[in-house]
Formats: C-alpha cells, structure tokens, sequence
C-alpha cells in the first residue's frame, strides 16, 4: 500500500536525524501499467535502480531511470536511459547535513517516484513543479543544499541552478546558450507539531517572463488511524490564480488502501491544458513486494471538453 509522504530530497539521507545504514545496496522497481482512454489500450512500463553507499558521516547515491518508449513522455519507440539522482549527502555536524548535485525536487507534496505517489496520474501541482524545473525526465534540481534539524523543524536552504534553464544545462557547458548562468534559490521548512501532522513550505527564486520571479508551495498531511487527509497550495508569481489540491485515503485494512483526490489549475481556463483533475484510487498489497493500484481518473480540460482514464497499475520492489 502505498503512503502520501512530505517530500523531502533524497528522503532518508537529507535529514540528520535518520540515519543511513553503513555499506553498499542496491534497490529499486518495476512500474508496469495498462493505460485505456481515448487513445491508449495499452501496457507500458519504466523501472529504477537506486544504489546507495554509506561510508562514515557521508552517503553517496545514484538512482537511474529505464523508459520504454513511450512512457513518461518519450517518444512511442524511443527507450531511454536517464539520471534521475547523483548526489552526496554529508552529516556535517550535529543536526547538519550537506547534499550536492542532482536531486529530487524538495518542494511539493507529491514524491517524484511512481512508487511514493498516492495515485495513479501524477497531479497538475506535481506537474506544474515538474515543468518548472524543467530537467529532461522528472522533477529534480541541481544543486547544492544545507538541512538543519532544529528539532521542532528541519529548515533547507539550496543554491540551485536556474530553475527554469536546466533543460538546457548541457548546452550552456559546451557554450551554446547562457540559460546555466544564474542561480536559484530554495528554502524549505518541514514541521511535525503534532503526531501525525506533518507541514511543510516551500519558496524558490526564478527568472522567467511566463513563471515569473519566485514560486511558493504549502502542503500538510494529517493522519489518524487509517484515514490520511491532504491539501496543497502553490502560488506561481506570474499567474493570477493559485493551484490546489486536497486528498482523502482511508485505509480499509493492512495492506489496502481507497483515496480520492481533487486539484484544480484555473490558469488553464479555456485552454486545452487541465483545469480540473479527479482521481479515484484503490491500492492493495499482493505480498511484501508487490502493489496493485486501480484508478479512476476524471480530466476536465479549460475548454469543457472531459477525458477519462482507467489506470491499473503494478508495482513491484526489489
């Protein structure tokens, strides 16, 4: 069964209070879908392979993505190998830790991974994260970011590349394009009050005439027994009205899990782009290392026009 998560980068190493078991390992998944709307009847299928070594205060860690053409936005025919994550993560000091190079996206609700996502269509807040740092495949940055665990909160603050230009990274080092020459910054503060709330806030610099000069996210998710409730915001600069979100799970026993979740994008008012996004989902567990996911899902386009989409998704970890 799958959980909703406050993303953090690189989840079990960004943060000093938990700790990396020492060594080497690898790990990973399958993600194996069967897509059917108005233009797919169809299975397609991705994996990931992380690898992890840890060696003192100091993790370093690698994760590669394979697509099969036509998934994740490569063209139909086209497989790909691509970087997802290379990064070290160094504990500093005491409640201090260090992480440089590429690295998931540390502002927004949703994980970057199939795997940690709580529906089977990525969301429209996700996906406006994701175009917005703009890397090749995946909502990831590159950087360099210091976390402080101030014990009530943990605060990130990152020098980022230009958010909006990494597409572009690789031209900018062989010297045909200046979009590598600025810089980013991010800070984020991840707070537990509470038992089973979790907040967080996100805010980041940018410099695009369509995006604008800064972005802000503020998500929360609570959690009781075996019901979780989510809600998102996200505030572009240059736009006049404000993404949101709000998620409901229940979990109906150990291992099986029914949510619904609503988000609405009024800056695709009558566009073709998503307005309005409802996904209906149901997770269960096969055994230790196998999920299945059904989904539901409702897209509402700005011009009135509705898509519908029924998902049924395996994930299977190794």
């Amino acid at each position: 069964m799958k959980k909703n998560l406050i993303a953090l980068a690189v989840a079990a190493t960004m943060v000093p209070a938990i700790a990396a078991a020492e060594g080497a390992s690898i790990s990973g998944y399958a993600d194996i879908l069967w897509i059917h709307d108005n233009s797919n009847n169809a299975f397609t299928a991705a994996a990931e392979i992380d690898f992890r070594n840890t060696v003192g205060d100091v993790t370093v860690g690698v994760d590669v993505d394979i697509l099969l053409g036509g998934t994740a936005g490569t063209a139909l025919g086209t497989d790909e190998i691509n970087l997802e994550q290379a990064f070290f993560a160094w504990n500093a000091v005491e409640n201090v830790t260090v992480i440089a190079g590429l690295f998931n996206n540390p502002i927004g609700l949703d994980a970057d991974d199939a795997l940690n996502q709580p529906t089977t269509q990525a969301g429209l807040i996700y996906g406006a994260l994701d175009a917005a740092t703009s890397l090749h495949v995946g909502n990831n940055v590159s950087g360099l970011a210091v976390a402080y665990n101030a014990g009530v909160a943990t605060v990130t603050v990152g020098v980022l590349n230009e958010i909006y230009g990494e597409g572009n990274v690789s031209e900018f080092l062989t010297g045909n394009s200046n979009n590598g020459s600025d810089n980013s910054i991010a800070l984020v503060v991840n707070a537990s009050p509470v038992e089973g709330l979790d907040l967080e806030l996100g805010y980041v610099t940018m410099d695009n005439a369509a995006l604008g000069d800064s972005a802000l996210d503020i998500n929360v998710s609570f959690n009781t027994g075996p019901i979780t409730v989510t809600a998102e915001i996200l505030d572009v600069d240059a736009w006049d009205d404000m993404l949101y979100g709000f998620g409901g799970y229940y979990d109906v026993m150990e291992g099986t899990q029914v949510g619904l979740r609503y988000e609405n994008d009024s800056n695709n008012e009558n566009t073709a782009g998503i307005e309005e996004q409802i996904n209906l989902i149901a997770w269960h567990d096969l055994s230790d290392n196998l999920t299945i996911g059904g989904g539901y899902n409702i897209n509402t386009n700005g011009n009135g026009s509705d898509d519908e989409q029924v998902v049924i998704e395996f994930l299977a970890k190794f």
